[in-house]
């Protein structure tokens, strides 16, 4: 009986304690939520406090939601620009934003203080800033330079000179391809513009040629499409890192978990498409590592040098090492290179193509230009030779003008609490450029109506900050110059072999969406006609 009614005590004092344990759970995560959502509402009053215009917003969403319904990033910040000034703010979740297309602002942010802001805009789920898997659109002041500056000799005048044949011969694939379907074709040219553009990064960063161009079901290109296309369609994660953005670099960490226990134990075409790449860049830079007689003067091995100097030598302090790079940054780096110059200079060529076809005329300045530069002999079309036609170059301003592409990650992230135009700054504040506003700007860009095509209006010297297509300051894009020469020698190329005409089935205006890229959405047709010269 005694031993009954001790049992009995016993369970009495576990339930007690059971209980007490989840009233008290529960208290704290009330307690806890509901300072979370004081902590919310307090974000709310960032734009008043400083006196700034902002769009009404939805408690929680913020303007999250009306941002990202039409998928038009770009043309929403017009919108706004339009009713709020220059300089306002948005938020994204309870995140403020302030967003301006004061070029004075944009002075002191890009250039004047450059070092101030020596960080970008954090993605949905993005890394902590002295993470060891940051590459360098991810990295921030001291980490920043030290990539930047053992990157920066791929991209020299030499070294660009040495890629121009295999840029060439990229374009050349480019044309036989398009041959491949009679006199006179009806193509959606952006898949093909898109093939070109991996096939050249391939050959040129990587030295490996997976015959991109001619294999139609490819994995390395399909994950590539799939990761732009989660940056306009977003999944859970994605959007908890939108939402609760304080916690983003712990949804990313439990994310990266769980994809390398699926890397072991499932499929690894079932990772996420930007994981998948990551780990099939590792693989290569491991055999690159492993068989010395694979050594070639491309982007990897320049990195790969890097990092085994640091491997040499483990006794340098992370932060004061000159020219080394970690083993995960240089993977890193490789992804980004690989995803960065793929869809941009695709889209480019491919709102190039629409131009031409809806733009007869400029198509035969182009032809003309290039045939008084070449003629019949395509063999003089190199890195350097492409530079010097003055009226291609005109050209594909105008078309990064018109249609600008990396809008949402022309931005900078304040690294040190500052004033700008007696604007309070405080740490971590992402200052936004409206892109599209400052291109369409009849002040900076007139007297010719902005909203026309004209390639000559970049015949006049203009403020350098009026022209965003590649950024601007110390961060603008490292790239530039080989997207540049991409563009050119495959616009040559296309020029001298088609006549790019309008495509009854084609649309008259481009219908965009946008995620970290502003593209046509259904893609771009024209018929191409053979060239009888």
């Amino acid at each position: 009986m005694k031993k009954c009614l001790s049992k009995k005590k016993f369970c009495n004092k576990l339930q007690e304690c059971y209980e007490t344990w989840i009233s008290g759970t529960a208290f704290t995560l009330t307690s806890l939520s509901l300072i979370y959502l004081g902590k919310i509402w307090y974000s709310y009053r960032f734009f008043k406090k400083r006196g700034i215009k902002n769009p009404d917003f939805e408690f929680f969403y913020g303007n999250f939601r009306e941002l990202s319904k039409d998928k038009n990033y770009s043309e929403k910040l017009k919108k706004w620009t339009e009713i709020y000034g220059k300089t306002y703010g948005y938020f994204e979740g309870h995140l403020p934003i302030l967003v301006t297309s004061d070029l004075d602002i944009i002075q002191e942010v890009f250039i004047k203080q450059s070092t101030n802001f020596s960080a970008r805009k954090k993605g949905p789920l993005s890394r902590k800033d002295n993470d060891p898997n940051s590459d360098l659109f991810q990295s921030t002041k001291s980490r920043w330079k030290r990539m930047r500056m053992i990157m920066n000799p791929t991209f020299s005048s030499s070294k660009l000179r040495e890629l121009g044949p295999i840029l060439v011969n990229c374009a050349d694939r480019l044309i036989d391809v398009l041959n491949q379907d009679g006199e006179t074709s009806e193509v959606n040219i952006a898949q093909y513009f898109k093939r070109f553009t991996m096939d050249s990064i391939w050959n040129c960063a990587f030295g490996v040629d997976i015959n991109m161009q001619y294999e139609k079901e490819n994995d390395y290109f399909n994950k590539c499409e799939e990761v732009f296309r989660l940056s306009a369609n977003m999944i859970l994660p994605q959007y908890l890192g939108i939402f609760f953005h304080e916690f983003k670099e712990i949804i990313l960490n439990c994310l990266t978990r769980i994809m390398a226990i699926m890397s072991k134990f499932a499929d690894s075409k079932r990772l996420l498409p930007f994981f998948w790449l990551r780990m099939k860049v590792g693989e290569l830079v491991t055999t690159r590592l492993k068989n010395e007689t694979l050594k070639k003067r491309d982007f990897i091995q320049l990195l790969i040098d890097a990092k085994s100097e640091f491997d040499r030598d483990k006794d340098f302090d992370y932060f004061d090492i000159k020219k080394a790079l970690t083993s995960k940054e240089v993977e890193a780096n490789l992804v980004l290179f690989m995803l960065a110059g793929y869809e941009t200079t695709s889209t480019a060529l491919s709102y190039s193509s629409h131009v031409l076809a809806a733009y007869p005329y400029e198509q035969i300045k182009l032809h003309s230009e290039i045939i008084s530069a070449f003629g019949s002999d395509q063999n003089l079309i190199n890195s350097d030779s492409v530079q010097n036609l003055e009226y291609l170059d005109w050209f594909v301003k105008e078309v990064l003008r018109y249609y600008p592409i990396g809008n949402s990650v022309v931005a900078r992230r304040c690294t040190k609490k500052t004033s700008v135009k007696g604007i309070d700054i405080p740490e971590d504040l992402t200052i936004a450029v409206d892109v599209l506003s400052i291109h369409f700007d009849g002040e900076i860009w007139g007297p010719i109506d902005p909203k026309l095509f004209y390639p000559q209006r970049h015949e006049v010297k203009r403020n350098q900050l009026a022209f965003m297509a590649f950024g601007n300051g110390p961060r603008n894009c490292i790239g530039m110059k080989f997207a540049l020469i991409e563009l050119k020698i495959a616009l040559i190329k296309l020029i001298l072999n088609f006549e790019i005409l309008p495509s009854p089935n084609g649309e008259k205006e481009i219908e965009f969406e946008e995620g970290v890229v502003r593209y046509p959405k259904n893609g771009v047709k024209v018929l191409l006609k053979k060239r009888n010269e």
